[in-house]
């Protein structure tokens, strides 16, 4: 499967895979990091950004739980 994730380290994946968005906003770099925090900042953003497809895909690779 080409999840497009093959640039991410393992310690990354697996800290997602716990629930561990510290040590997930850890691995990011500054330019990252600062982009997720303000889309987590805004609702709209972040409702937007969770309904996407790209979205649901990523929790069926990590494992999560998906509604709809």
């Amino acid at each position: 499967m080409n999840n497009n994730f093959d640039n991410i380290d393992k310690k990354t994946i697996d800290a997602a895979r716990r629930g561990d968005t510290n040590a997930v906003l850890k691995n990011l770099s500054d330019t990252d990091r600062k982009k997720v925090e303000e889309i987590l900042a805004d609702q709209n953003k972040l409702k937007q950004i969770l309904s996407s497809d790209a979205a649901k895909n990523l929790m069926k690779i990590l494992g999560g739980k998906q509604n709809g």
